[in-house]
């Protein structure tokens, strides 16, 4: 989901121009997030075989630059990404076809998208579920993924989960090189207020090539949950809970004090 940097600027110069978003930003945000890709896509093959169908249709709502969608498409599949930034979008089609590779790209709200039947998995593995900041769009999301999945089909959905007990500022780094590039994502967090369930993220994006330096500096709200609401959400769903991982890929039980998980979702039987 990611604004063009702007033009050139001179040797060791800084552009701090405003505003800036990191979604706008597609060719940065893919390198920094490149890493690891083809494993992560390999758990999700994992899981197919073992939870779903085994079947090779995937859906990626919010596929941003279609770094997974790139390898699905070397592996075989026919996957389909839909997201709401154009940027994005453009970037996406462009890798696709730089590598001579296949995938559906189409604009897309998370909220609305749907294809009645379609899938046997779909997957959203970085909180971008939480950009739906209204309960009703959460669960229209969850819906439209519930009816967009063959039988048997099942949606991997990773969120952060949120103690208000205990409200932590958290800050995190990436640095990542492509070519004669570096970019580094510096990203903190607000803890969010239980009355309001909006934690702010704060990103820094420092861009170091050949021609200077460039840096944006952008901000969001998430809608955060703690471990009821989010069972509360998949309560006034179609989609129901049939496994949980850790950002590691470790099976968990879901309990008080599960904060990272992947959670693997089947619709629910009439």
């Amino acid at each position: 989901m990611a604004r063009r940097p702007g033009r050139r600027s001179p040797s060791n110069a800084v552009d701090e121009r405003q505003p800036r978003s990191f979604y706008d930003c597609p060719q940065w945000y893919d390198i920094v997030h490149a890493a690891g890709t083809a494993a992560e896509v390999t758990q999700l093959e994992r899981l197919n075989r073992k939870f779903g169908t085994g079947g090779r249709r995937w859906l990626e709502p919010a596929c941003g630059t279609g770094r997974f969608l790139r390898v699905l498409a070397r592996r075989g599949y026919k996957p389909v990404g839909y997201d709401a930034n154009p940027m994005m979008l453009d970037y996406a089609r462009r890798r696709l076809r730089s590598h001579n590779l296949r995938a559906q790209l189409c604009e897309g709200d998370m909220a609305a998208f749907m294809r009645p039947g379609a899938f046997d998995l779909a997957f959203n593995l970085i909180n971008t579920f939480r950009h739906l900041l209204e309960p009703l769009e959460a669960v229209a999301h969850l819906n439209c993924i519930a009816q967009s999945l063959r039988p048997g089909g099942v949606y991997v959905l990773g969120i952060d989960l949120v103690d208000y007990d205990d409200p932590q500022p958290g800050e995190e780094t990436w640095i990542a090189r492509r070519g004669r590039c570096q970019v580094r994502h510096i990203m903190f967090n607000i803890p969010p207020e239980p009355h309001l369930r909006r934690e702010r993220i704060i990103n820094h994006l420092i861009v170091d090539k050949p021609s200077g330096r460039e840096t944006y500096h952008s901000h969001y709200d998430l809608q955060s949950y703690n471990l009821a609401e989010w069972l509360y959400l998949l309560d006034e769903s179609e989609l129901q809970c049939v496994a949980a991982f850790d950002f590691d890929w470790q099976s968990i039980d879901v309990n008080g004090y599960t904060r990272d998980a992947n959670f693997v979702l089947k619709r629910k039987v009439d």
